[in-house]
Parts: structure tokens; C-alpha cells; sequence
């Protein structure tokens, strides 16, 4: 009767685990800045709330603004290995940071890893110096002005192309010129920021369509798609 007990136990949570990862593996964007998680599996960050939700970021520079907001209600925080994408558990990765490997939402990388031998291995090829969890996610919060000087910068460039491209694709038809507003809601109108709170809706909505307007699924690129919703987002009404 015991060990029945148990293994109906062990069925029960490794169903609940299951169905966790599924849910996140479902997940798109990133909720902060709507970046595409499989172009940035390998510097992606998952955080298990205590409502038992799983929620993926593309970046620690992301996930640390949450653990600022949320630090009590992370129950259990998992990062991607940076060589076999596989998720792990963050508190017993080893960080490179600081190598020459490209970072994602920083100048300054902190890419995980199971093994510290691979660690080092990459730290001999890349530079940078190998520490702990605690080294990167202090590293995040510490370098958080860094980041959005770069950040800023690139936003500016993005927005720039977002705004030929939807001139392009005949936005301005219905938006008006500059999205101020015509047949279809201005994006600097209150309705619009009430509708579209943050930029994965915006991107969702460009995809699959919303009220009159067509999708553009498969019409764009990931990077078209995210140029356009920058642009989108910073015409929004604050």
C-alpha cells in the first residue's frame, strides 16, 4: 500500500513537471523586451514563481529585473548551458563572464555552464573569468546603466528601420501617417496603450492580425518583425 501510495506520488509530480515544461517550452517571446527565445535559447533564464508558474527570458539582464521586483516569489531560477542548451539549475551553473562571446542585452556576457572543465575550456578560447550564480546576477544589477546605454542605442536603430519598414508594408494606410491615427486606432492613442500594455502583445497582434487588419505571418522576418514592433512601441502613448 505504501510503495502504491508513492508511486502515485511520483506519478502526480512528475506529470505536474511535465506539463511545466511544456508550457514554457510554448513560449515565444520574452515578456520584457518581446526578443524571440529560441534565437536566444543559449542565454536564456527561467524563473518558477510560487504561484507555479514558469516564465522564460532571453537574458539574465531581464530575469534580474524581475528578481528585483519579484525576489520572493522566485522559488526556483534555471538557465540555459550555453554548450548544450540544455535548462539547468542556475545556483550550481558556472558563469563565464566577460569573454569575447557576444552577450545578449549587455556588453558584458554571462554565459552558463553545467561543467566547470567546459567552462574553462571556453575561458581559454574567449577570456573572461569563471564565477558563480551569485557573480553573474550581481554583475546584471551592477552593469544595469552599461546595458541601457547599449540597449538604447540599439532600440534608436531598430525603431529607425521599423519605421521604413512600415511605410513599406502600408501601415500608414490605415494607422495614419506615423501611426497617428486614421480607419484603424493611432499607436499614440490611449486606446492603443490600453489594449497593447507591452510590446509581445504588439508583436502578436502584427503576426496573427487583430479587428480588420490582416496577419503578417510568414510575410516578415524576426528581424522586421521586432524592428517594427520597437518602432510601434515607442510612438505608444506613455
Amino acid at each position: 500500500m505504501r510503495k502504491r501510495s508513492i508511486l502515485c506520488i511520483f506519478i502526480i509530480v512528475s506529470t505536474l513537471f511535465f506539463f511545466t515544461s511544456v508550457h514554457a517550452e510554448e513560449q515565444k517571446y520574452c515578456p520584457l523586451c518581446s526578443m524571440n527565445l529560441k534565437m536566444f535559447w543559449k542565454t536564456s533564464h527561467w524563473l518558477t514563481f510560487s504561484n507555479g508558474t514558469k516564465t522564460g527570458y532571453c537574458s539574465i539582464h531581464c530575469a534580474s529585473k524581475v528578481y528585483q521586483k519579484r525576489a520572493t516569489d522566485i522559488d526556483r531560477w534555471e538557465v540555459a548551458d550555453y554548450s548544450t542548451k540544455k535548462i539547468i539549475n542556475a545556483h550550481n551553473a558556472y558563469f563565464l563572464i566577460g569573454s569575447d562571446l557576444p552577450g545578449t542585452m549587455t556588453p558584458v556576457s554571462k554565459l552558463a555552464f553545467y561543467s566547470p572543465g567546459v567552462a574553462k575550456t571556453y575561458q581559454k578560447e574567449h577570456s573572461g573569468s569563471i564565477g558563480s550564480f551569485d557573480d553573474a546576477l550581481k554583475g546584471a544589477i551592477e552593469g544595469r546603466g552599461e546595458d541601457m546605454a547599449m540597449i538604447k542605442k540599439k532600440v534608436a536603430k531598430m525603431s529607425s528601420m521599423g519605421k521604413k519598414l512600415t511605410g513599406k508594408h502600408g501601415c500608414y494606410k490605415c494607422h495614419g501617417e506615423g501611426g497617428t491615427g486614421g480607419k484603424a486606432t493611432g499607436w499614440n492613442s490611449k486606446e492603443f496603450a490600453r489594449s497593447m500594455d507591452n510590446r509581445v502583445s504588439i508583436k502578436e497582434a502584427i503576426i496573427g492580425g487583430s479587428h480588420n487588419m490582416e496577419g503578417y505571418k510568414g510575410k516578415l522576418t524576426e528581424k522586421e518583425l521586432h524592428a517594427i514592433t520597437i518602432y510601434v512601441w515607442t510612438r505608444r502613448a506613455k
